[in-house]
């Protein structure tokens, strides 16, 4: 039983790693860059670390983010893949706060040898601002399943 949803994981997430680039093509939004994101989250109280790619807007102001994330601590490591939906308000000035929703999947390997896969949804609610040629993101997450009750995250787009 534990290897057949094992696999299950590992084949949903090549399936939403080999779709992003295609949705990508199809929709004709195109990378408009990637970067790093750290942070932590509560309960389980983990160190997270990732990537995320802005895809570009599916229409005006509204982006398309998906992003994979590997969590520490609480003697459990996480697995994460995600896919963010945005909406950008459109403020003069170079800040640009957003909020959206997120749907997860997540494997947690717990130490003690067992394993579990949920999926959720998050609320999400962040700031956007220009350093130099790169984004700066800050990043509230507030989980919504058997995922995480709240997530901060500060992230970087090249």
């Amino acid at each position: 039983m534990r290897s057949t949803r094992s696999l299950l994981v590992r084949a949903a997430l090549v399936f939403v790693v080999c779709s992003v680039p295609a949705a990508a093509l199809a929709s004709g939004s195109g990378s408009q860059g990637w970067g790093p994101r750290v942070g932590f989250t509560s309960d389980p109280d983990q160190i997270v670390g990732g990537v995320h790619f802005d895809m570009g807007e599916i229409v005006s102001n509204l982006r398309w983010e998906p992003n994979f994330e590997v969590g520490f601590g609480d003697d459990v490591t996480s697995l994460s893949a995600n896919v963010l939906f945005a909406y950008y308000f459109p403020l003069k000035g170079s800040v640009t706060p957003y909020a959206g929703g997120q749907v997860a999947a997540v494997y947690f390997d717990v130490d003690n040898g067992d394993s579990d896969t949920e999926i959720g949804v998050d609320a999400v609610g962040g700031i956007e601002t220009k350093v130099g040629r790169a984004r700066m993101l800050f990043e509230l997450q507030l989980g919504f399943g058997d995922i995480h009750d709240a997530k901060f995250l500060v992230g970087w787009k090249f």
